[in-house]
């Protein structure tokens, strides 16, 4: 009887990570989805490569990669961990979908995650652009022109010129937080995808009760999928609820993983299993109980991630939305106090006049 602890791919001397290569979500669909598209034309390692290179790739680790496919014949899974290439989750799936013959289906897969994972960074930014602006005009402008001594700049000489100051500052300090902004928003595009930090602030946002929601109910996406893709490449339960976990990177589901891992290990069903992980909704492991049952459970998990995505996705909306208003209540709120404090502190009939 097989082990179901075994993840398919035992038997293979352990690969050696040599170095770590610099990839974007962007670069990462587009090298996913080169490889599905190439593979599945019955296209070899060697012409994808060349046209990797030809779309601006890195040449020295595409050299790199064409000698250990090439010459030295390692798995592409394994080469992809030599060279530190995607997340180690996707870098798993590749192998034992390799194995099993399956890597187009699995390089369309992974495309479509790190493409929407990108689309829902940049709705994200454009997002907050609104809020940033009234950020700039209603704590900087409104603070700088309500914190002035408007009686003087009124009743003094050169009222354009005090007013054209305060107008000059407030524009430098807009600037500066605009540009401090983009400097974040252009970080956050281009942050690796096997990068440590970024994986730390994902699990601290899932963490936080209102702002973590839309994250964790995209979690669960992840996580349905990654089951239904690695069951499909033909890796065992077992081991697809541990890399199903670590590829939706949430505390509630990675941390109770190995009580569905020890049901499995004791021969209950997968539905079963993920009745321990309490944090999954009832309505998961219900439609994956139906599924087993009809002998659906791919089609049954393909639903759940869609469903959840979408899930995800008007949440997120919600939250942009509500965090907008509150944006603008702020800004009033502040500037009415601004105005008043300015009005208790104004002198109208100065004594030197």
């Amino acid at each position: 009887m097989a082990d179901p602890t075994d993840y398919g791919y035992e038997g293979r001397a352990p690969v050696v990570r040599e170095q770590s290569s610099y990839m974007t979500d962007t670069e990462a669909e587009r090298l996913c989805a080169l490889f599905a598209d190439g593979l599945s034309s019955g296209v070899g390692y060697a012409r994808i490569l060349s046209m990797l290179e030809r779309q601006g790739g890195d040449k020295k680790l595409l050299d790199r990669l064409r000698v250990a496919l090439l010459e030295h014949g390692d798995m592409l899974g394994e080469a992809f961990a030599r060279y530190g290439i995607l997340e180690p989750s996707a870098r798993k799936l590749i192998l034992v979908a390799e194995q099993q013959g399956k890597l187009p289906d699995t390089f369309r897969q992974l495309a479509k995650i790190y493409g929407k994972r990108h689309d829902r960074k940049k709705k994200f930014l454009y997002a907050m652009i609104e809020p940033m602006i009234l950020v700039i005009l209603g704590m900087i402008v409104a603070r700088n022109l309500f914190s002035t001594d408007l009686t003087e700049i009124t009743f003094g000489k050169d009222t354009t010129g005090a007013l054209t100051a305060i107008f000059i500052r407030s524009a430098i300090e807009g600037l500066i937080f605009g540009l401090g902004c983009v400097a974040v928003a252009m970080a956050s595009l281009n942050m690796p995808v096997d990068f440590a930090l970024r994986s730390m602030a994902h699990r601290m946002l899932l963490r936080t009760p209102i702002l973590g929601m839309a994250g964790n109910l995209y979690a669960i996406s992840l996580f349905c999928m990654y089951i239904r893709q690695s069951i499909t490449s033909g890796m065992t339960v077992f081991k697809s609820l541990e890399l199903a976990a670590e590829a939706s990177n949430a505390p509630s589901i990675w941390g109770n993983i190995h009580r569905a891992q020890d049901q499995i290990a004791e021969g209950a069903t997968l539905a079963q299993a993920l009745y321990t992980i309490k944090s999954l909704p009832v309505d998961v492991v219900e439609n994956i109980d139906i599924g087993e049952e009809s002998g659906r459970l791919e089609e049954r998990l393909e639903w759940l991630s869609e469903r959840y995505e979408v899930l995800s996705t008007e949440n997120f909306q919600r939250l942009m939305a509500s965090m907008l208003y509150m944006s603008r209540f702020v800004i009033i709120i502040v500037v009415i106090v601004s105005l008043l404090l300015m009005i208790t502190k104004m002198e109208l009939f100065p004594s030197d006049m």
